[in-house]
This record gives C-alpha cells, structure tokens and sequence, in this order.
C-alpha cells in the first residue's frame, strides 16, 4: 500500500468484498464471541468509557502537538489546518495600555492560477470549496483588524469574500491590473477605521525618474486611508490621525529583479505621496502611522528589498550579479496582453510565468554563479541604485526588527537582515517573499545599509511598538517530500500569512 504523505489526513480502504458479495468485515463481525451478560457491570461500562475517553485525549494532545487548533479538530478532517503560534518579543513591561491593532498579509493563492501540474501534489487541497472554509477558518482564528490580501479572485471577491468578511465585521477595498483574473485587496475592522481615501499604483503607468518599465507586468499595488472611529479614539490617547495602510504584489518573473526593483521604488514613492495629500486633506500635520504589506517576489538578499530597507543601498556580490543579469533578458511584446484561449492553455504559457521561448541570446539561469555585464547594463544598474539613494523614504521590515525573539534558529540564517527563511512553500521552490513594512523618512545621511532598527528605536522614531509576531514554520517541521502547499491539514495556500501587533503610541 503506498505511503500517505506526511502531514495528510489517512484515507481508510474500502472494504473488501469476497466471492460470496459479504464483505471481510461483516464476516469477521460475525465470528466475533458475544460478551458474557453478566460481565456487563456498570464498574465494566465505566472503565471502558474511561479507557475510550484517555485514547481520544492522547489522539487529541497529537494533533495539538502537531500544530492543531483545538477548536477545529472535531471538524471534517479536510478542513483542519496547522495553527502557529502569536509570540510576544520584548519584555512584558515595556508594553503599556496604549491601543494595538494586528496587521495580517496573505498571498492566498488565486484560484484561477491553479494549474495541476504546478501542484502535482496537492490533491484536493485544489478544491475551492475545501480552501475557501480553510482560509476563512484561519482568518477567523487569528482575527487581524487589519487584512492585506494579495492573489484575491476577482469572481471570489464578488461571490464570497466580500460577504463572509462583512458577516465578520470588514469593511474592503480591491485593485486589480488590467486584464487580470485577481488582484489585491485591503480589509479592515469597521468598528475601529473608518475608510477615507484610497490610491490605486499601476506600476506599468507610474514614472519612475529616467527608468522606464521593461516590460507590462499588469502589477498593482493599493493604499487606503482609514481614520480611528470616535470610540477609538475617546478610549486610547493616540498621536497621530490613523494609519495608512498599503499592499502589494510585484512582478513575478525568474529575470523580473531589475523590474521588480523599480515595483520597489514606487512603492515608496507612492505611498509618500499619499501620506502628504492626507495630511493636507486633514490640515494638520499629526502624519499617520503608515503601513505597507505585500508579496514583493524578493528575498532579503536581492535588490528589491535591498534598495527599501539597506539605505543608502550599494549592490554589489550576488545582488548586483542577479539583476545585471535581468537586464540581458528580452521580454515578448506579447507580454500583458490578452491571450486567446489557444495561447492561455499552451504548456509554455501561463499567467505571471515565463512566457518567452529560450533563444540563443536569452539568459538561462536568473542567478548565475558570475556575469558579465555590458557597460549599458552597469549604467542601468547604477541608476536604479541612484533613484532610491535620492528617495528620502525607507521601509523598516518588522520581521527583520525581532523576529530573533520568536524563533532564534530561523532570523537570520539565510540573510544579514535577521528575517526567517520561509514565507513560501511550493512544490517546487521555497523561500521569503512576504513583508509587512512600516514607512519611515529618511534623511538621506544616516547608514541603515548595515544597521537593522530595534523594537525601542521603532518606537522612538515612528510610535510603533512592536509587540507581537506570528512564527512561521522551520523547513524541518513541513514533513517528508512532497511537503508542497496547500496540502489537506496542513495550509490552504503555498504561502504563510504573515501577522504582527503593534502598539500605537
């Protein structure tokens, strides 16, 4: 019999059917001994309710041990999921009884870019309607006030989200680019923000100094303005106008680190932008706490995070090598536009992949060992570099701030920016793509290109205290291969969502 793969619910065999069309189990039944009556006491009934009672609890401590909320296993087994810990950093006595609010993001995984042979293991972990209980279920459990949602169907928007989300108590917004089957979302707590403005980023159109797109990406990104409510604000002393709160998914290509990178700038740019026309809306100049969260495709290494959060940013060794080398691939005109239905079910062809062939003068591996650029390459590369250098904004990853208080082992042992290993786990690459970012000024003098800031400077500098951070998962504790997300008891998505409290002083 084979082997059922780790983490996934059993499914017991049918039971055979012999020549005689009894099955195997209804004639065992029947050699079975009766009982003797009169051993049938209540001192045996008792014992044997006790001895019951113990199995199930042991069953019961296994599967918590496993990660499992307790409040969820007695539900169908397809729709239990592995809960994770919300861990406290920072010493108890530093945090006051000022007003917290949890910011969760989420790459859900789009429905309508599920292709089986993307997941060949996933099974009926696929299924809409088993994910859709589980993502509600998860959401429902880590209860965020705050949710940015990134690969949200626009059908499912419409038919599902935006409904079971409301019966919660969320209010939305949703972008999403061009033609594209999903986008982004913003959900919030009507009972604590009330919404006032938005602004829609559309990284094809957005001018970015003297660097122009490579290539259509149909990437969006969304930022909303939500203002506390009377209540709120009666009950907490809070320092600033409310928070700005922004989401994202960038470009996914395996050459997109020099396109991804100028995503990255925007980002910045755009949501400073926005904080300033809110606070001449406000006439005031309190500012907002400001916020942004996403699926930004970059590992910590790369110049997409680099250039936001290592200012003043200087690639150079791997990450100047990769996104040179980004540079020599040529994109399809026929990028960003509609397919006809031919070319959407071509095996070399699907939405945010690869859709150029190899030609003798196309790169074959994004992350070359070396590379040797051209000297248009290093003039181009030194211009994305010089436009964030010159952006007096930087983004301070509050997984990179004390995630070593969550999970010691975890920050920091793939990177120099103390951020885990893994926010993605497909069934063919795994790895850190999701952030949730505060943004900050910067004054273009002082270094963070080493420097990581602290939970106190946090504080100091922007009135956010750091206050708790969801654990994600180690490599070792996502079981035997196939392990790829989703996977039925385990995660309904091949990302980890990613939440944080923080404390608004």
């Amino acid at each position: 019999m084979a082997s059922t793969p780790a983490g996934e619910p059993s499914i017991p065999a049918y039971d055979a059917i012999t020549s005689d069309g009894v099955s195997k189990k209804q004639k065992m039944k029947g050699k079975k001994k009766s009982m003797d009556p009169s051993k049938l006491t209540p001192e045996y009934i008792e014992e044997q309710r006790r001895l019951r009672n113990i199995k199930k609890e042991q069953k019961k401590q296994q599967l918590i041990a496993q990660g499992y909320n307790p409040e969820q296993l007695e539900t169908n087994e397809a729709l239990r999921y592995k809960t994770r810990e919300f861990v406290s950093v920072g010493s108890n006595s530093e945090v006051g009884e000022n007003f917290k609010v949890k910011i969760m993001t989420y790459n859900i995984l789009a429905q309508a870019l599920i292709r089986r042979k993307l997941f060949p293991t996933s099974g009926n972990a696929l299924k809409w309607s088993t994910r859709s209980q589980v993502l509600l279920s998860e959401m429902k459990h880590y209860d965020a006030d705050i949710l940015c949602l990134q690969e949200l169907d626009f059908i499912q928007y419409n038919s599902f989200w935006k409904q079971e989300l409301s019966n919660l108590g969320y209010n939305s917004k949703f972008n999403r680019g061009g033609s594209k089957n999903h986008g982004v979302c913003i959900f919030f707590k009507n009972d604590i923000f009330v919404f006032k403005h938005q602004s829609f980023i559309d990284y094809d159109r957005e001018e970015s100094g003297t660097i122009f797109p490579r290539t259509i990406t149909q990437n969006v990104g969304l930022l909303a303005c939500l203002e506390f409510t009377p209540k709120i604000r009666s009950q907490y002393k809070l320092s600033r106008n409310g928070i700005i709160i922004g989401t994202t998914h960038l470009f996914w290509h395996p050459f997109g680190t020099y396109e991804r990178t100028r995503q990255t700038y925007l980002v910045l740019k755009k949501t400073k932008e926005f904080v300033h026309t809110m606070n001449v809306v406000k006439e005031n100049d309190l500012g907002w706490y400001t916020f942004f969260a996403g699926d930004f495709n970059s590992q910590p290494f790369d110049t997409p995070y680099l250039s936001v959060t290592s200012k003043p940013v200087h690639y150079s060794s791997r990450a100047k090598t990769v996104i040179s080398c980004s540079l020599s691939f040529q994109y399809s005109k026929n990028r960003g536009i509609k397919e006809s239905e031919a070319e959407k079910n071509s095996e070399d062809e699907e939405e945010g992949g690869n859709i150029e062939k190899f030609g003798k003068d196309q790169p074959r591996d994004p992350v070359p060992e070396s590379f040797v650029a051209t000297e248009e390459q290093l003039q181009l590369v030194n211009a994305m570099e010089n436009l964030h250098n010159n952006l007096d904004v930087r983004a301070i990853s509050l997984y990179s701030v004390a995630y070593k208080h969550v999970d010691p082992k975890n920050a920091g042992a793939d990177n120099e920016r103390n951020e885990p290993m893994y926010s993605n786990w497909a069934h063919s690459w795994r790895g850190l793509l999701d952030y949730i970012f505060v943004i900050s000024s910067w004054d273009l003098s002082e270094d963070y290109s080493k420097k990581i800031d602290s939970i106190d400077e946090l504080a100091n500098t922007e009135n956010i205290r750091l206050t708790k951070l969801l654990r994600l998962p180690r490599g070792e504790e996502m079981g035997e291969e196939p392990s790829g997300q989703p996977r039925l008891g385990q995660y309904p998505s091949d990302h980890f969502c990613l939440m944080a409290e923080v404390e608004l002083l």
